[in-house]
């Protein structure tokens, strides 16, 4: 066997006598309550925190202990001592890696192909809101991980470290197979025939997040058989985004090459450690039937945590728990909250992959206060580089399209994703000064520093109505969790008032009609601007405005009259003749085509009150002349119609609404010729939509959950598994002719939920553990704390 190969014993040394090193902890305080050094003048003196970069992203590089330790609540970490991580042979262990069972079923969650797809877009990524990676691409990509001045500012590409294939294998002709597990979060490129198996995994742990893992497994039924497979490697070129230099211990140190806005933020630094290349041939040792080879590589901006998950992965790989730990991973993640569709498998398949994309960009772990979240982008965590993707940054499209099926299933992911704008509330309220109004002025695009990075006029400057999506996004995490903590004690209250300070301020007064309008702006339809009176805008205002005084009066403030006054006078335009509300003023059927989904959302999400009438002959206008709109615009129309009781209209645009899933991988784009944004989550954010919202009927409202459950058309059973609602959690399952209701977890010092169900007057107890089963049929639930 080559020095190559040399197996690896991990040694864990006694933490007694050894010696402690200090280390500089990354502590932006910028990011410690919204943007803490944020300068609300010119700021002219950026000098002094471009000098903070040190303190802020510094590591004592001189420490060489065997271990690092801290207070009570941090790890304690065994570093081998002098070792030289570029210099360590590649780690392998004469085992297949055990791989756990899926808490999914498989059949509808092992995506398999024999080719991978032509266009480099519906290629497949693994990632756990940390990092990601298109498989087999040149880039990892890294939460928060920004390069370029203002409105150039981009993801940063990381050269690919994990994007290996196989390029030969021996003996040859053996059957390749392309597999997305999406239960497991791992994909494999696998050969298979005359007794050998060959497999390459390529994962993001989704415990250790820190750590891209690719595992090799060369396996054998006679040790007759010579089994080798030659392994490339796609860098890619340089990066044109980060420079890099390695310390004596092999450890890559990268600092991104422009800084954002430098007056608010320096470039950012982080530390990456990567074990031995896979590249080049590698044969199973002699007399093993199964060898398995691990590639690891860790990344953050703290060195100390960098280190410490690599040494763990590498750990639990010798002691044969890396991969297993890492699935457990995601069948928690699974068994917390999820949707299963039984009865038609093409739907099943949807469903999983669109919430398998969304949470391998998201975390699954509170923030951390040193690297929170920073948000949720239309391609994810894994798209976004330079001039790609909308480069990463984050629009109305996590607020509005993908924060509520995620948060009705995971109540803390939600809270991750209500944090990424209480963090750049100051952001806010700079661009609100800058542009002469009180308040916050959300950026249509954001990034790092939370200021605007929207590379093109004009949409920055009119699309205000992300102003209102983010107090909206607020509102509906406050009806479903009533989490105090986090409006009072980690500002999102603020974010509610300051948005609607902006509201007041950016609206004018109509004596004529005693009306006040918002005028000289961009609504969702984003074909037509400016305009004045949006009625989408001018209504999530009102709702904006509203909802700052019912919680300035939960938490004993006084009612501001300005804003009880403006948000019921706010024009919101509405057509007597033809019983509709036009789009904005002027608006015209015959002239004007809107791109997407823009007044069918007054009925839902915003669900402003109006006829009937009024919400049917506002699906059937627009619809005949909205254009073929971005992936997730018909799924709002199929939603109204549900919601119209109109199951029939609601089935035919189901094939319309997931057009845009790109086989085999189910990859979405964002138009439905594949053109747009690859991996669009916010197509798959709405799709998730129209299933809890659509199908389940579910509506959040400000003292309960209500929901009309119907059954779609191909399935015999649906279920909704750990619903969220204030600290509870519960279980919907339901078929064409009976529901059952399972509370499944209660807070301490609630005694749990309550349901009245549409054919009783009379509150029900739901018991944990206790199913409770009804005729299909509406209901609510409200909880009794």
């Amino acid at each position: 066997m080559s020095t190559k190969k040399m197996r690896y014993v991990l040694h864990v040394v006694a933490a007694a006598g050894a010696i402690m090193c200090v280390v500089a902890v990354v502590c932006i305080a910028w990011f410690s309550h919204g943007v803490g050094h944020l300068r609300t003048d010119n700021v002219s003196d950026s000098h002094a925190m471009s000098n903070s970069r040190n303190s802020t992203h510094g590591y004592n590089a001189k420490c060489s202990s065997h271990a690092v330790a801290s207070d009570a609540g941090r790890a304690v970490l065994a570093i081998r001592e002098n070792v030289n991580y570029s210099q360590e042979a590649i780690l392998s262990r004469p085992l297949n890696s055990i791989v756990p069972d899926s808490l999914l079923p498989e059949n509808a969650t092992i995506l398999t192909n024999d080719s991978l797809p032509d266009r480099q877009a519906y290629i497949p990524e693994v990632g756990n809101g940390h990092i990601a990676t298109v498989v087999q691409s040149d880039a990892i990509l890294m939460n928060g991980l920004y390069n370029g001045r203002d409105k150039t500012s981009h993801r940063a590409r990381i050269p690919s470290t994990s994007g290996y294939s196989v390029n030969w294998t021996s003996p040859s002709g053996l059957e390749r197979k392309y597999s997305l597990d999406i239960g497991r979060g791992i994909f494999t490129e696998s050969y298979t025939g005359a007794g050998v198996t060959i497999s390459l995994r390529t994962y993001a742990h989704r415990s250790l997040t820190l750590v891209m893992v690719n595992e090799l497994t060369l396996s054998r039924e006679n040790t007759s058989i010579d089994v080798s497979v030659k392994i490339v490697l796609n860098r890619g070129q340089e990066s044109e985004d980060v420079n890099f230099y390695k310390d004596s211990h092999g450890i890559l140190h990268g600092e991104t090459k422009e800084a954002e806005y430098p007056e608010i933020a320096p470039t950012i630094r982080f530390y990456m450690l990567t074990s031995a290349s896979l590249e080049g041939v590698e044969t199973i040792s002699s007399g093993l039937t199964t060898e398995t080879f691990v590639s690891l590589t860790s990344i953050d901006v703290n060195k100390t945590k960098a280190i410490f998950q690599y040494e763990q992965a590498r750990a639990q790989f010798l002691g044969g728990t890396l991969l297993s730990s890492h699935v457990d991973g995601w069948n928690h993640m699974w068994q917390r909250g999820r949707i299963d569709i039984a009865g038609d498998i093409t739907i099943s398949k949807m469903n999983y992959a669109c919430l398998y994309y969304l949470m391998s960009s998201l975390p699954l772990t509170p923030n951390r206060k040193e690297w929170p979240f920073f948000g949720l982008s239309p391609g994810g965590l894994a798209h976004g580089v330079e001039n790609l993707d909308y480069m990463g940054h984050v629009f109305w499209d996590q607020d509005t399209w993908m924060f509520p099926p995620i948060a009705l299933l995971h109540s803390d992911i939600g809270r991750t994703l209500v944090q990424t704008r209480i963090r750049t509330l100051r952001s806010a309220q700079l661009l609100a000064k800058r542009s002469g109004n009180e308040g916050a002025k959300y950026p249509w695009e954001s990034s790092y520093t939370g200021l605007e990075t929207c590379p093109a006029e004009p949409y920055g400057r009119l699309e205000i109505h992300v102003i209102g999506d983010v107090a909206m996004m607020m509102r509906q995490y406050w009806q479903l969790t009533r989490d105090v903590e986090l409006m009072v004690d980690l500002s999102g209250a603020d974010v509610v008032w300051e948005t609607a300070k902006y509201w007041a301020a950016r609206s004018t007064y109509n004596q004529t009609d005693d009306t006040f309008r918002i005028n000289g702006v961009m609504p969702p339809d984003e074909f037509n601007f400016p305009v004045n009176d949006s009625v989408y805008t001018n209504s999530i205002a009102a709702l904006n405005l509203l909802f700052a005084n019912q919680l300035a009066r939960f938490l004993g403030k006084s009612e501001n009259e300005t804003w009880s006054n403006i948000s019921s006078k706010l024009l919101i335009l509405y057509d007597e003749t033809l019983d509709f509300h036009p789009e904005f003023q002027g608006f015209s059927t015959y002239r004007h085509r809107p791109k997407q989904a823009d007044v069918v959302l007054l009925g839902y999400p915003l669900m402003v009150d109006m006829k009937l009438s009024t919400r049917k002959n506002d699906l059937m206008i627009y619809e005949e002349i909205t254009s073929t709109g971005p992936a997730m615009t018909w799924g709002m129309f199929l939603l109204g119609w549900l919601e119209l009781d109109n199951v029939t209209k609601a089935n035919e645009l189901y094939q319309k609404t997931v057009a845009n899933a790109q086989e085999p991988f189910l990859v979405w784009a964002e138009y439905a010729d594949g053109d747009g944004a690859t991996n669009f989550l916010t197509g798959m954010g709405g799709y998730l939509q129209m299933i809890l919202f659509g199908y389940g009927g579910c509506r959040i409202r400000d003292e309960t959950l209500t929901f009309k459950p119907v059954l779609m058309e191909g399935s015999n059973e649906m279920t909704f598994v750990g619903i969220d609602y204030r600290g509870c959690s519960f279980d919907l399952r339901y078929s064409d002719t009976e529901m059952t209701l399972n509370q499944t977890h209660v807070t301490c010092g609630s005694v749990g939920l309550s349901v009245r169900f549409n054919d009783s007057g009379a509150w029900h107890s739901l018991t944990t553990g206790i199913p409770m089963t009804r005729e299909r049929q509406s209901f609510e639930i409200k909880n009794l704390r």
